[in-house]
C-alpha cells in the first residue's frame, strides 16, 4: 500500500501568492496509480497532484497563502485521503470493500483516522463523482413555484417577492461555490445559511397561515379541492425548506463534506453505519437529505437515517409535529366538507 514516508521532510515552496508543499511518499508507485491519484483530485477539485522522479514520489499540493488554518488542514486531509482512494481503484473491487471496511473498524478502534479511510474523502474510487448541483437548484425551483401557486393571502408582500429573493440566493451560491480554498467559501456558507433562513421562514409563515384557516375559516376551507391542494402544497414546501435545513447543517455543510465528512456524524445514514452497503467513499448528497426530510413528514419520526446530534433530533421533531399539524387538520377538514 502506498503512504506518506514518516521518515522523510516535507517540502515547502512559496511564489505567486501560494504555497507549495510536497509530501513525500513511501510504498509502490506505479504510472497507473500516478494517473488514477490525478483523475481523482481532479474529480474531487482537491488542489493536489502527485508527481514521481525516478524512485521517489510526492503527493503536491498547492494552497493560497491566504488560507486560513482550517483549510490548510482541510485541504491536506483531502489530499492525503486519496491516496487510499487510489490504492484501492487499483485493486478488485472486492478487495477495494474488504480494505474500506478494515480501515473503518481500524479507525473507530483508535478513535481517530491517520490514514485517511476511505469513507472521509469527496468520492469513493471512480464510481462516485462531485456533488451535483442540479438536484438542489431543481428543487428550489419546485419551491418557489409553489410559492406563486399558493393564494396571496399567504404571503404578508407580493406573491413573487419570497421566491425572487430564492432564485438570487440560489444564483449566488452557484456562482460562489468554486470549489476553490480561498475566502469564498466562507461567501458560499453565509449564503447557504441565508437561503435556508428564507426558506424555514417561510415555511413556518405558510404553516401558520393554513392552520389559522382551518381553525377560524378560511376562502380555501369551503371547498375539499381547494383545501387539499393548497395544505399539499404547504406540507411539500416544508419537506423542501427541512431538507435543505438538513443538507446545509448537517457535517458543517455541503461545502465541508466535499472534502471529508464528519469523525462523528449529525446524521448517521444506511450506508455510513454499515459500509458494506454502498461503495467506499460513499457520502450523502442533496437528494439524500430530501429523501430524509419526505420521510420524516411521512412517518413523523426517524425512519432509516438516525439524528445523533442534538439539533438534528430537535429539527426532526419540529418537522415531524408540524407535518401532522398540517396532514390531521386538513384531511380531517376535506372530510367534513366532503360530508
Amino acid at each position: 500500500m502506498t503512504g506518506i514516508d514518516p521518515e522523510a521532510d516535507i517540502e515547502f515552496h512559496s511564489a505567486d501568492g501560494h504555497v507549495t508543499v510536497r509530501i513525500p511518499l513511501a510504498g509502490p508507485v506505479t504510472s497507473d496509480w500516478l494517473g488514477c491519484y490525478q483523475k481523482l483530485a481532479r474529480a474531487t477539485e482537491v488542489p493536489a497532484q502527485a508527481q514521481a522522479h525516478r524512485d521517489r514520489a510526492w503527493i503536491v499540493v498547492r494552497l493560497p497563502a491566504s488560507s486560513d488554518d482550517g483549510e490548510v488542514v482541510a485541504a491536506l486531509d483531502a489530499a492525503r485521503a486519496l491516496i487510499a482512494e487510489a490504492d484501492a481503484a487499483e485493486r478488485s473491487p472486492a478487495t477495494a470493500k474488504a480494505e474500506a471496511v478494515v480501515r473503518q473498524w481500524w479507525a473507530g478502534r483508535r478513535g481517530s483516522a491517520p490514514g485517511g479511510p476511505v469513507f472521509r474523502t469527496k468520492v469513493a474510487g471512480t464510481v462516485i463523482g462531485a456533488e451535483k448541483r442540479w438536484p438542489m437548484a431543481v428543487t428550489l425551483v419546485l419551491a418557489m413555484a409553489l410559492l406563486l401557486l399558493l393564494p396571496p393571502r399567504f404571503s404578508l408582500g407580493p406573491s413573487w417577492i419570497v421566491p425572487a429573493v430564492e432564485a438570487l440566493l440560489l444564483a449566488a451560491i452557484v456562482v460562489s461555490d468554486q470549489g476553490r480554498f480561498d475566502g469564498r467559501s466562507a461567501v458560499g456558507r453565509a449564503l447557504s445559511l441565508a437561503l435556508v433562513a428564507v426558506l424555514v421562514a417561510e415555511a413556518a409563515g405558510v404553516t401558520t397561515r393554513l392552520v389559522i384557516d382551518l381553525i377560524e375559516g378560511g376562502p380555501e376551507t369551503n371547498s375539499a379541492s381547494d383545501l387539499l391542494g393548497v395544505g399539499f402544497a404547504v406540507w411539500l414546501y416544508t419537506i423542501i425548506a427541512f431538507a435543505f435545513l438538513y443538507w446545509v447543517l448537517a457535517g458543517r455543510g455541503f461545502q465541508a463534506r466535499l472534502l471529508a465528512l464528519p469523525e462523528f456524524p449529525d446524521l448517521a445514514f444506511p450506508e455510513q453505519l454499515n459500509p458494506g452497503l454502498a461503495p467506499p467513499g460513499w457520502r450523502p448528497e442533496f437528494f439524500d437529505y430530501l429523501y430524509l426530510g419526505f420521510t420524516n413528514a411521512t412517518a413523523f419520526s426517524p425512519t432509516d437515517v438516525m439524528p445523533l446530534a442534538r439539533w438534528a433530533k430537535l429539527t426532526m421533531t419540529v418537522q415531524a409535529v408540524g407535518s401532522i399539524a398540517i396532514l390531521g387538520l386538513v384531511i380531517a377538514r376535506a372530510i367534513n366538507i366532503l360530508k
